[in-house]
Formats: C-alpha cells, structure tokens, sequence
C-alpha cells in the first residue's frame, strides 16, 4: 500500500516521480518489478516441473530455501513463511498467463 505523502519531502517526491516517470518513458523496469519478474519464473519453473513429474533440482531448492532463510532472519514466522513462500510459487492463478507469457517471449527471441 502506497505511503501517505509527506509534504516535507515534496521536493524528493517529485523528484522521485519525475525519475520514475522517465524509467516507465524508457521501458526500463525498477528493481521490485526484476524482483516480481524473478519470483514468477520460478513459479512457471514448478509449473513445468510439476508436469513432468521430475523432483527440484538442487539449485531451484537452494534458491527457495535460502529465500525461507532470509525472510526468518528478517524476524518472519519460518512456518508463516514456508507456507506463504510455497503459496506464491505453487498456487499463483496467474500460473498459466505467465506461463504463456514466457513461451511467447522465448518463441519470439528464437525467430
């Protein structure tokens, strides 16, 4: 949720704004939408593997448990977290749409 603005920081606000302003111009994403990016490829990663019936490889549960790790060393429950963590990249209802956005973007830097 949005912070409510303060007025005694209007100059670095607006400055702010203009900075993103010029990102969105430029189709330059900011670091929360890589994050964002990041957490869904993981979870179109399952996806497929949950397909083929294969197990995690090593890197993807590192990857995972070392997420659960940082969000307890940031003081969240560890079972709060797994569940959330695990509620994010297995039952997304946005799976398939990310999915097909993948394949898309991939089937189109192949041609």
């Amino acid at each position: 949720m949005p912070r409510r603005a303060d007025p005694r920081n209007e100059v670095g606000r607006s400055a702010t704004e203009r900075w993103r302003a010029g990102l969105r111009t430029a189709a330059i994403p900011e670091a929360c939408h890589v994050d964002t990016a990041i957490a869904a490829a993981v979870s179109v990663a399952l996806a497929r593997l949950q397909e083929t019936g294969e197990d995690l490889p090593a890197p993807i549960k590192a990857v995972i448990a070392d997420a659960l790790r940082i969000l307890e060393s940031r003081g969240y429950d560890a079972a709060a977290s797994k569940r959330k963590t695990m509620g994010r990249l297995l039952y997304r209802r946005d799976r398939a749409a990310l999915r097909k956005s993948a394949e898309k973007a991939s089937r189109s830097k192949s041609l």
